[in-house]
């Protein structure tokens, strides 16, 4: 399975990201060869593992039970905030997610 240029071009957009044809290209070549190391996991023998489909095994292997602890104080957190992205009582922050 080898990844395309058009593959890189459509997941670059997907993330707003713009590449040249150069770097669309050296992209693809190292998703390829990621792939093709990763690939080498199939040629492993794994037929004396046994295989895990679900948690129930590990039920009890809770490391500390579970504590409710109070939050920062809403001053603290927005003090944080650069000038004028408060509003309500809230950090204002730009919109990232479009229709497209």
């Amino acid at each position: 399975m080898a990844v395309t240029i058009e593959e890189i071009k459509h997941i670059a957009n997907l993330a707003k990201l713009k590449f040249t044809d150069a770097e669309l290209a050296k992209f693809a070549s190292e998703f390829n060869n990621i792939l093709d190391y990763i690939s080498q996991i199939k040629e492993c023998d794994a037929s004396d593992i046994e295989f895990e489909h679900h948690l129930n095994n590990f039920a009890g292997n809770v490391l500390q039970p579970d504590e409710i602890k109070p939050s920062l104080p809403q001053a603290k957190v927005l003090q944080n905030a650069t000038d004028g992205r408060t509003k309500n009582g809230y950090i204002r922050t730009s919109k990232i997610v479009s229709k497209e």
